[in-house]
Formats: structure tokens, sequence, C-alpha cells
């Protein structure tokens, strides 16, 4: 459970992370960031893990770009302008940007990425984001013509894109992986190498590659190093001299990673509230997203949960006030939803409408649904099941709140088992729980990449459901078709959320000027440190 900070002590952390006029920091130096896990490929366009994502923030730069407070900014667009009916928008690149081979980065490497994406032998996972083009999801599914997609490039630095229909928060879009760009030229010469190895790729990112060694695959010693790109257009404003990625490292590194902050092993990761107010009082700098919601998860593979009924009943008899009284903090809003607080629509709080969008309580299922689902299990009792949470006081108390209702009208005892931080997390991965207090993030300020996060394909996987993946991938990119979706998940009882939280990104004592976004990217262009 991630409560806030007391204001004071996170504008006073907040500031002292992200300013870049204390005295001591020095540019040209070395940063190491450890990933949680393997990176499958860095082609923008078929890169599926987030670690993958993390990695090509660094080397790639799309049309534009998500800051730390979920502002839309340029990226390699300059400006963009759109018609009144939001169904067109041009991007105007900047004229001095340039691959890393030297070759100026044009409009028609944006339109050749998107092209790319949307052809099957590409294989382009979610490829979802992409459908909001006019005649995207037409050429995906073969029924079009690759001629017929809204996007063309009206001269060498000007970008045309055309909507199926009004959506204003499209720029945002063009932030994810999916739209960087792709050199035709380049990409066409690798003969179907391209992105399995830093040999066989070219970057127009604030970094690239410090050699065709640089993305290094040995097992127990993978890792990606770079360096600032010479070809970079703001190559000047790039402070550090290298950028390590480690994906093989010793366990106790994952294990203590405030310790590994402390020792400069690694300059920024997350932690949950406690550990990053240990890590701020031992002189780690701190920032803090409102990018995630928490909540109660239920695992539908789970033996005890398959039947839906079941995790209906769960949901259904909790008690939303007697849990959200629970809450330490008392300032912590209530979730109206399964969106964070940094999602927009139409430039506004997702939310800002007044709509509630959880199951409400409703005891009378003990009448009318569990009588059935006892019959049907033969058994006396629902089952008795295991909410696992991290180990912290806050995570426990509002577990014994589950266990406080579900004990006083199921009529069967019910168990919490906090875990240490890594172990919970491997356990949510692996599948091997059947309830937990989980912690929802957004993966960026459009409604998409939260009802993302609940895609058969993503990982962690929270549900396996075809007929959901369906519906997501016809989605129309409407508020209609966005509250279809979430009121879909409500029926699945998988997910009950309850608090409106932060991700707290914390960096080494000697590091400043890393900047995390809610879209799950971090930019080291600005990072400095103490020798």
């Amino acid at each position: 459970m991630r409560r806030a900070l007391p204001l004071l002590l996170a504008f006073l952390l907040a500031c002292s992370f992200l300013s870049g006029c204390s005295g001591g920091y020095q540019k040209d130096m070395e940063f190491t960031y450890l990933l949680p896990q393997n990176v499958d490929t860095l082609d923008p366009q078929t890169a599926a893990r987030p670690s993958s994502a993390l990695v090509i923030g660094s080397l790639f730069q799309g049309l534009c770009k998500i800051d730390a407070q979920g502002n839309v900014e340029p990226g390699a667009a300059r400006k963009w302008e759109a018609n009144e009916s939001a169904t067109q928008f041009i991007f105007y690149l900047y004229e001095d940007s340039y691959w890393s081979n030297g070759d100026p980065v044009t409009a028609d490497d944006f339109l050749f990425a998107i092209q790319r994406a949307l052809r099957p032998e590409t294989a382009t996972p979610s490829v979802d984001d992409l459908f909001i083009i006019q005649g995207a999801r037409a050429i995906y599914n073969g029924e079009a013509d690759e001629s017929t997609l809204g996007v063309w490039a009206q001269d060498s630095y000007t970008l045309v894109v055309q909507l199926e229909r009004g959506y204003p928060d499209f720029p945002s879009l063009t932030a994810g992986t999916h739209y960087m760009p792709c050199n035709r030229a380049y990409f066409e010469a690798c003969a179907g190498h391209y992105g399995l190895s830093s040999e066989y790729l070219i970057t127009n990112g604030a970094f690239t590659f410090t050699s065709i060694y640089s993305w290094d695959t040995s097992y127990g010693s993978r890792k990606v190093v770079l360096e600032p790109s010479d070809s970079y257009r703001n190559k000047k404003e790039v402070a550090p001299a290298k950028l390590t990625y480690l994906i093989d490292y010793e366990d106790a590194l994952a294990a203590d990673p405030v310790s590994a902050l402390l020792t400069g092993q690694n300059d920024i990761t997350t932690l949950t509230e406690t550990a990053a107010k240990e890590a701020a009082d031992r002189g780690c700098g701190i920032q803090v997203l409102d990018d995630a919601v928490t909540g109660l998860l239920l695992n539908p593979e789970a033996a005890k949960l398959k039947d839906p009924q079941a995790r209906e009943i769960f949901i259904k008899t909790l008690d939303r006030q007697e849990l959200l009284d629970r809450r330490v903090d008392k300032n912590s809003a209530e979730a109206l939803g399964i969106m964070a607080d940094c999602v927009r629509w139409r430039g506004e709080s997702y939310y800002s409408d007044g709509a509630t969008l959880f199951v409400q309580q409703d005891d009378g299922v003990l009448d009318t649904l569990l009588p059935d689902l006892l019959k049907k299990l033969d058994a006396e009792y629902l089952p008795s099941i295991t909410v696992i949470c991290p180990d912290d006081e806050e995570s426990v108390n509002i577990a014994n709140g589950l266990l406080v209702c579900w004990n006083s009208k199921l009529g069967n005892a019910f168990n919490i088992q906090p875990l240490p931080d890594e172990e919970f997390r491997d356990r949510i991965t692996s599948g091997e729980y059947e309830a937990a207090i989980y912690t929802l993030r957004a993966g960026g300020i459009i409604p998409y990449q939260a009802l993302k996060a609940f895609e058969s394909s993503s990982s962690p996987t929270l549900l396996k459901s075809p007929e959901y993946d369906s519906l997501l991938h016809s989605l129309s990119f409407d508020l209609y078709s966005y509250r279809s979706l979430e009121t879909y998940l409500m029926g699945q009882y998988i997910f009950y959320p309850l608090f409106s939280d932060k991700t707290y990104y914390v960096s080494s004592p000697n590091s400043q000027g890393i900047s995390a976004s809610p879209d799950l990217t971090i930019d080291f262009s600005k990072a400095q440190k103490k020798e």
C-alpha cells in the first residue's frame, strides 16, 4: 500500500530530487538502472515487455513525450495542430534531428513505422493504440490496402494524421513505442535482422549504443550499455557519460533496494511509501506520481475463484466504508474506478463528470447467489481464501478489513499473508495467489493504457479472457467505449478499486535530475551525480 507522504516532506524531497542547481553535482557521470526482467527486443514496433519499453525510451524519441506531471510535450515534433473536430493532426518535425547513422529524421520515418506495425509479418503486439488512425484497423485485418492509411508525409518534415473520429488526446498516444520512427531504407538494408542486436539498429533518441556489442545477451552478464548520441538534436543538453541497463545482477540488490541506492549500484527505483520514507531519511531523493489505484485483486485462474459467482460474492459483501476508514492517511482519496488521477479525457480528469465505476455493496447475494453456489460446490461454506499483501502496516490493516467483512458474513475463516515486496511481485507475476491487495498503475495518461493492463498478453496477467481481448481490440477511443470496457471488467469481479494512490520513485543520494513519467518511462538525459 502506498499512502501519501506528508505534503511538506513530499514537496521538499521532490524539489531536491528534481533540482539541477544543488552544488557538487556533475555532468559526464555514469548511471545504472536495474531492469526487473529481460528485454524481448529493442525494436519499438515489436517490443512487448515493460523492460524493453524503458530502454527504448532512451534510444528513441516519438513525435511527442509525456513529462513528469503527465503533460504532453514536443518530442521529435516541434509543434502540432488539430482541426476543429480533432479528426486531423499535423505534426511539424524539427529539421535538425538525425539518426545515429547521420540520416535526417523525416516524416516518412514515422509513416513507415506505423505502416510496418500494421503489417501481419511484423507481429506487433497490442497494436490497438494505432486503430484510432483512419483505415488502420481494416489494414491490420487484411480488409484494405496500405495506401488507404490516414497518414502521409506532406513534405520531409510535416506529417499528417487523419483519425477515424475526433480524439483531442491523440498527441499523447504518439509518445508510445508503436509510434516511434523507423528508417525505411535502413530497415530494408538489414534484410530481416533489424532490431535483433545493437549491430542492426539505429536510434534517434538522447542515447545510443556504445558499440555493436552494447546489447549483451550472454546469460549471466546481460545488459544494455548506452552513451549520449552525437546525432541527437539536443546533444549538448544530455548530461550523463554512460547509461547501463542491467538485466543480470545479484539477487541481494533486488532484495534490499535501499542499500543498492545508497551504495550507488542502482540510481533510481520504485519503492513503497514506507521504504521511500526510510530512503529519504538516509539522503535519497523522491519523485511522487499520482498514477495508481489500490484495491482488491481476485485471481480468476485460482481454483477457488474460477466461478465468477464466487468472485461476485466476495466483492459484493465488502463494507466499502469500513475499508476506506481503515486508511491511515485520512487525506487519501477514494478511487472512483480503475483509472488513476493522472488519466485524462479531453484534458480533464477522467472521472470529472462524476462517474463511479466500482461494484456496489449488495449483501443480498447471501440469499440469492450463495445457496446455489454452495450446492454447486457441494460445500457448507464458501471455500476459504488467502489474501496476500505487501508487508507494511497499512496494507495489512486493509487486508484485515476484508477478513472482518468475510468472516462475519460468509461463515468461514479467511487468511492474510504479508510478503516482502519482491516476493509479493513474484507471486502476482507467476499467478500464485488467490486474492491480493494490489496497486494498479495507469501506464500512461489515457484510459486505453489502464484498460490494457487486463489484456491476456499483459505482464502480469490479471485476466485471461478472449472476450475482453476482442472488446479491447475493437475499442473506438471514445468515452462510451472506455466506460463499456470498465463496466465489463466490473462484471468479471477481478479488481475492486479502493484508493487513488501514488508511485514513489527514489533516487540514490548522489544522483539528481532523473525524471519519471506516468507512462512508465524514465528520462536520464539530465541526470547528474556527485563523485
